[in-house]
């Protein structure tokens, strides 16, 4: 079985949807695939599979791409049939919506299956990703087309129930959508943490700083904690447009040597700055459609404190692996935070539990073979 898999970003990493993609295409080529993988990006020699670069579009800025500019275009439609008639691809695994609509009209030039990985939220409007009016709103109602094509797919794979549940109620049929955590693969695995002499409990947050992420929600715990004499050593990793607010917020607030940011970092100092906190905060106010950074908190051992919203849900075990807090309640972060600093025990028996969770549920293992059962079935149907 020859599968397509297509990406208008991958082998770049834009966020958490391309990390998943390389956990997933290292998965599938351990199990046999014969995996093509085809992209508007540049390509990288040193991958372990075919990749095919189609290079029309390979120059076009991100925020073009994400107009969906290239998706519209015919010439992509063409050009993506004849690469996939070319390679005898079997079946098309599109990772982003950006360019469905070239992708939906080659796979039904070659009669072939087409399965869609939906990463997105439906209610987050554009304008929380720095778009300005009237550009956000035009993207806005581009994401609701884009649902139209995507029941043209043989398989639409939520990232999460909550997603699953959202394209149903968007009018995808139930019979055509299957939740698989393909957002939380994971590869590598830590341990819990274990008792340390420092006073500070030790507080990791990560993402895209944007507003409704509710990183200022942290802060402004942090203040109340401080205020009360609390020992606490934050960490903030990531950058966006709401970076410059929350550095503002913190130096408003004499928190500078309580909080700490440290921008976008490579994956491996990430993977050590998990290893170095006692517990993450993922304070989002909207519903993540998934929530990948709650996953790799829990597989390195650590107890995560997010808002009980969308896929998080799904993710953190109230109580057993971290907390579900209410979204925008900083008391709420700062009294879970206070409540792992006064039982210490309380931050090894969860993250103990978390990895648990974790292996069991987002092994790499797991997800690939819930994936190629999902490529089998339509290919041998």
């Amino acid at each position: 079985m020859r599968v397509g898999i297509f990406s208008s970003f991958y082998p770049e990493i834009h966020g958490g949807a391309e990390t998943s993609l390389a956990i997933l295409l290292d998965g599938l080529r351990r199990l046999g695939l014969d995996e093509v993988l085809v992209t508007l990006s540049r390509a990288q020699s040193d991958l372990p599979i075919r990749v095919i670069r189609i290079p029309r579009f390979a120059t076009v800025p991100k925020r073009l791409k994400l107009f969906g500019m290239p998706g519209l275009n015919s010439i992509l439609a063409n050009r993506l049939t004849k690469l996939l008639r070319e390679n005898r691809i079997e079946l098309l695994h599109v990772n982003d919506t950006y360019s469905l609509r070239a992708a939906a009209k080659a796979a039904k030039a070659l009669e072939i299956p087409l399965v869609l990985s939906y990463h997105n939220n439906l209610n987050i409007p554009y304008s929380s990703y720095g778009y300005p009016y009237p550009i956000s709103s035009w993207m806005d109602s581009r994401e609701k087309g884009l649902l139209k094509v995507a029941s043209r797919c043989s398989v639409v794979i939520a990232d999460s129930d909550y997603i699953a549940r959202r394209l149903v109620r968007a009018g995808l049929s139930p019979t055509c959508v299957k939740r698989i955590y393909i957002g939380g693969s994971i590869c590598e695995w830590g341990s819990p943490p274990i008792h340390h002499d420092d006073p500070n409990i030790r507080v990791l947050s990560v993402g895209v700083m944007q507003i409704h992420k509710g990183f200022q929600d942290l802060i402004l715990a942090i203040k109340k904690l401080s205020t009360e004499g609390w020992p606490l050593d934050v960490t903030m990793v990531g950058d966006g447009p709401y970076c410059s607010k929350l550095l503002e917020l913190a130096e408003r607030l004499g928190l500078t040597d309580r909080v700490k940011f440290v921008g976008r970092v490579s994956p491996q100092k990430l993977i050590g700055l998990y290893d170095w906190c006692d517990v993450v905060v993922v304070p989002t106010i909207t519903p993540e459609p998934f929530g990948r950074v709650a996953v790799e908190a829990m597989s390195r051992g650590r107890p995560v404190i997010g808002t009980a919203t969308g896929g998080l849900t799904e993710i953190i075990d109230n109580e057993q692996t971290g907390y579900l807090i209410p979204p925008a309640t900083p008391s709420a972060i700062a009294e879970k935070l206070l409540l792992l600093k006064n039982q210490r025990e309380l931050v090894v028996k969860m993250g103990t539990r978390a990895l648990e969770k974790c292996k069991m549920v987002f092994d790499q293992s797991v997800i690939t073979n819930q994936v190629f059962d999902v490529y089998r079935n339509l290919v041998s149907g």
